[in-house]
């Protein structure tokens, strides 16, 4: 069995019980578990990463939470989001759409300061992988429909947390009449050039909402969203 860490995102209820201790209720608490053939590393913490770099890129980071993995069989953990993403995280589309943010689950070695998140080896780090295949969007307000946020989204979902799954595409696979009826698509949501519009159409990723109950699952060494690989369909 390969080595994998599953986590659930919860958003948490509103119903606050105030004591001295009382950091307010998290935004986002994320729980699970690692499963591995081999040894974990002897020290690793579970952590949510805000991406400031343009998607699908997982290379400008910052570590917004963190919390110790449990030993045990299975090894578990649980993590609370307090605070909303950075300003560095939040962008935009294209100007007059929903402002959002995206953040991937991840482990990372064990006591790593903030500011060392990017300079983390990647290749073959035992102690360091994200869930490409997932992405936690936060969106500022509700999508409208019929905009290019919704077309980029698969939904027009309301503000908040959401759990994206993402899908590795490979561009070279579009055809032409697949291409030109994306562009006309984006065209209707108010994306009138046309060279914008193609670069939509052939990112790398289609994103749609995970299914309820869908698991994030970390895979150690990944660092990013692999190519579409295979013959094009």
């Amino acid at each position: 069995m390969r080595r994998a860490l599953v986590l659930l995102l919860v958003v948490a209820s509103c119903d606050p019980q105030v004591d001295s201790a009382y950091a307010g209720e998290p935004l986002v608490t994320l729980h699970g578990q690692v499963i591995s053939s081999r040894p974990l590393p002897t020290a690793l913490e579970a952590a949510m990463l805000w991406q400031r770099g343009p998607p699908p890129s997982t290379d400008q980071e910052d570590l917004a939470t963190r919390a110790p993995v449990q030993s045990g069989f299975p090894a578990t953990f649980t993590v609370h989001l307090y605070q909303p993403p950075p300003a560095a995280a939040r962008k935009t589309l294209a100007p007059g759409e929903v402002t959002y943010a995206r953040a991937n689950a991840a482990a990372i070695p064990y006591g790593i300061a903030s500011a060392g998140v990017d300079s983390l080896p990647r290749t073959a780090n035992p102690g360091y992988g994200i869930d490409a295949n997932h992405w936690i969007v936060y969106l500022a307000a509700d999508v409208p429909q019929h905009s290019l946020m919704e077309w980029w989204l698969g939904a027009a979902l309301p503000a908040g947390f959401h759990l994206m799954a993402v899908a590795a595409v490979n561009p070279r696979c579009i055809t032409s009449d697949q291409l030109n009826a994306c562009v006309a698509d984006l065209a209707q949501r108010g994306v009138a050039d046309n060279t914008t519009a193609q670069s939509f159409c052939l990112e790398p990723y289609k994103l749609s909402p995970a299914p309820p109950g869908e698991q994030l699952v970390l895979d150690l060494g990944s660092v990013g969203l692999g190519p579409a690989g295979g013959a094009c369909p």
